[in-house]
C-alpha cells in the first residue's frame, strides 16, 4: 500500500513539474509575441507634431526615452539670439522620415493613450538620432544617455546654446495658462 502510494504521489509530481514548465514556455511564447509593431504604409501620412511626437494614420506616437522641444519653444543659440528650436526639433524629425519607410516598435501606452514607441527609418533609430542630433533630451529612464553626451561635447541643435528642459517649459505654459 506504502509504496503504490509513493508510485502515486511520484507520478502527480511529475506531472505538476511538467505543467509547470509547460505553463512557464507558453507564458513566454506570449511574451514574445506581445511585440507589436506600426508601420506606414504608402497610402498612411505620416504627421509629425513636434520632435518626439508623430501620428501614423489615426494612430497616435510618442518616441520613447527622448524629450525634445515643444513646437511652441523658443531656444537661445551661442550668440543670445532666441530662435524656434521647437520649430526646428519638428523638421529635423520630418527630414529623418521624408521618402524612408518608418516602422515603430509599441512599449506601452502613456497616460494620454498615446503609444511609447521606438521608430526607425529605413532602420535607423529615429530616437537615437534626435537625440545624438541635439534636437531632443534623454526622458526619464533611458538608452540614449551616451548620444546626449556627445551632443553636449559637440554643442549640436539646442546644446549650441541655453533651453529650457522641454518638461520644465509645458509646466511654466500650463501654469502660465491656468492664472489666465
Amino acid at each position: 500500500m506504502g509504496r503504490k502510494l509513493s508510485q502515486i504521489y511520484t507520478c502527480w509530481l511529475h506531472l505538476f513539474i511538467i505543467s509547470g514548465c509547460l505553463s512557464a514556455f507558453s507564458t513566454n511564447s506570449a511574451i514574445a509575441q506581445e511585440t507589436k509593431w506600426i508601420k506606414n504604409t504608402s497610402s498612411e501620412q505620416i504627421l509629425v507634431i513636434d520632435g518626439d511626437s508623430l501620428e501614423i494614420g489615426k494612430r497616435r506616437i510618442r518616441l520613447m526615452g527622448i524629450d525634445a522641444p515643444e513646437y511652441s519653444q523658443s531656444c537661445k543659440d551661442e550668440k543670445g539670439a532666441l530662435y524656434p528650436c521647437g520649430k526646428q526639433s519638428a523638421q529635423h524629425l520630418q527630414d529623418l522620415i521624408n521618402h524612408k519607410k518608418i516602422k515603430c516598435k509599441i512599449h506601452k501606452k502613456d497616460k494620454y493613450d498615446r503609444e511609447l514607441c521606438t521608430c526607425y527609418a529605413d532602420d535607423k533609430d529615429l530616437n537615437a538620432l534626435m537625440v545624438k542630433e541635439g534636437q531632443a533630451i534623454v526622458y526619464l529612464e533611458s538608452d540614449y544617455n551616451s548620444e546626449q553626451t556627445a551632443a553636449q561635447k559637440e554643442k549640436k541643435g539646442i546644446w549650441q546654446g541655453i533651453f529650457i528642459h522641454p518638461r520644465l517649459f509645458r509646466l511654466l505654459k500650463s501654469h502660465s495658462t491656468d492664472q489666465n
